[in-house]
């Protein structure tokens, strides 16, 4: 959906100093689940997690890609950032957006939600000490909410290692870490309310639910377990539309799901791609069991086949009632698909199938999923699209604060240069700036006129850095706003592996990845 909406942030350019100081961070040194340690686990984890910020290209109202569904049925919130009220803008311009990322890897590769980096121009990541750098995506899935970004860093991060989902147990203590509302990294401590959350009717499917506070801007945060290991990625919040934010219904992609794609979409020439064999299957209710001869509502029926598919071949129908696979019940669709994507490709399944009121068996052999990896060009911001929101400016006018003094109504408005229009949907309007507003400094130097003004923030294209600070005063504050005046390549947003064998294994608790 669209946990993005208008939290008025701006990007911060921070020195590289202090970021040897990111010290690494193994399981070894984690509590013991029975005491749960959360400052502890806390303190320890801090340096793996990560503020994302991303410009964004808006072409209008998103749709959003949130799974879940709020309380009056319309989609629920990736936690993400607030949906922005006011006027549509008429064309492509750049707005700001905040997430959250765990490291997993300690030569920077780190996981978030894809949904954080949708549409990006620019991703910047904020480490726990302050220091920023920019990032880059490797890929993201196409199924999943999922993504996985690098950072070039000249010394080794700290990391965040997977925990075992499966092994989660409702009521037991949970760990969110993130950057809600981007405020920067905050910490919330609840209990796991549910397994096996089904939002999106995935093979991935399988949510943690949770009341620990997930609001906008924790999207792609880590979810801890007591011993300080990733067991969720925080995705999607179900909330009263009025509230859009927490009313203790989170949602976390399971870190079973979480390690074994982003393993794949970190290495996706390995020969272990997810396994497909190209049926879709709904749950069972009990008027399908009756209608279908079915003694109870285990398994799921199958509503869709892909022509030409795996399951096609081996003779798989829609109305076939799937119960289980290689001997084992399966109660739901979410734990047939989960079965069938994890086994290995070629792999024969052995499918206990319900048809025509009796139990058989079918063998299905599957192959690499299709299109698991979603394209980099659907993922990020397009070249023209890029083009027309940097075409449309700030939008931002101005004239001489001191000519039209008194329209601002408040001491000091007479030095500066006076905003005398902004453009609706523009960056400008994106950080909350209005007409009759003044720019008292351009960074470092005094705002002397609107000719001064403008040529600072048309600067980017030949100057070094790719961000102006502005000091704004209105009639009830004085704050800094920083706007972004830089180019923008999106080519330089794709990773490209640096040595012949890919990016490596992404971390050490993944290398052996099912």
């Amino acid at each position: 959906m669209t946990l993005q909406a208008t939290i008025r942030t701006s990007v911060t350019v921070l020195a590289m100093a202090g970021l040897a100081a990111i010290g690494a961070w193994t399981p070894a040194n984690a509590s013991s689940p029975s005491t749960c340690d959360v400052s502890g686990i806390v303190a320890r984890a801090l340096p793996a997690v990560v503020n994302i910020t991303v410009v964004k290209v808006i072409t209008g109202s998103e749709e959003g890609e949130g799974p879940a569904v709020d309380a009056d049925g319309k989609p629920a919130l990736p936690a993400g950032k607030p949906e922005s009220a006011g006027a549509e803008p008429a064309g492509p311009h750049f707005e700001t957006f905040v997430g959250s990322g765990a490291i997993i890897n300690s030569a920077g590769i780190i996981v978030t939600n894809k949904h954080v980096i949708k549409d990006a121009a620019v991703i910047k990541v904020t480490f726990n000490n302050k220091t920023e750098v920019p990032a880059q995506l490797i890929a993201a899935a196409s199924l999943l909410d999922l993504a996985v970004l690098k950072v070039n860093v000249p010394q080794p991060l700290a990391t965040l290692s997977f925990g075992d989902s499966d092994a989660l147990k409702v009521g037991q203590t949970v760990i969110a870490v993130g950057n809600p509302l981007g405020l920067g990294t905050s910490v919330s401590v609840g209990v796991v309310s549910a397994r096996g959350r089904d939002l999106m009717r995935s093979p991935f499917d399988d949510y943690v639910q949770t009341d620990a506070t997930i609001n906008p801007g924790n999207s792609g945060g880590p979810l801890l377990d007591c011993s300080g290991r990733i067991v969720g990625i925080d995705t999607a919040l179900l909330s009263n539309s009025k509230v859009l934010g927490s009313i203790g219904l989170g949602f976390a992609l399971s870190s079973s799901v979480t390690q074994f794609v982003a393993a794949r979409l970190v290495n996706p020439e390995d020969n272990y791609a997810p396994n497909w064999v190209g049926f879709q299957l709904q749950n069972m209710t009990a008027r399908l069991a009756t209608i279908f001869g079915r003694p109870d509502t285990t398994g799921a029926i199958v509503d869709d086949i892909t022509a030409k598919s795996p399951a096609a071949m081996a003779g798989i129908q829609q109305g076939d009632i799937i119960a289980g696979a290689d001997g084992q019940e399966l109660d739901n669709a979410s734990a047939i698909l989960r079965y069938v994507v994890t086994r290995p490709v070629g792999q024969p399944i052995s499918l206990l199938v319900w048809r025509d009121r009796q139990m058989s068996e079918v063998s299905v052999r599957g192959q690499s999923w299709p299109h698991m990896m979603a394209l980099q060009s659907d993922v990020l911001a397009s070249p023209s699209s890029v083009a027309e929101a940097q075409a449309a400016g700030l939008g931002l006018r101005f004239a001489p604060a001191a000519d039209t003094a008194s329209k601002q109504g408040a001491p000091g408005a007479a030095s500066g240069v006076l905003v005398n229009a902004v453009a609706p949907g523009s960056q400008a309007d994106d950080l909350g700036l209005q007409p009759g507003d003044v720019v008292e400094r351009v960074g470092g130097s005094v705002a002397t006129s609107p000719s001064f003004v403008m040529q600072e923030l048309t600067r980017g294209s030949s100057a070094d850095g790719d961000l102006v600070a502005l000091l704004v005063h209105s009639k009830t504050s004085t704050r800094w706003v920083t706007l972004y005046v830089g180019r923008v390549f999106v080519a330089g947003l794709i990773a490209t592996p640096s040595l012949p064998g890919g990016f490596g294994p992404i971390d050490d608790a993944v290398a052996a990845a099912p």
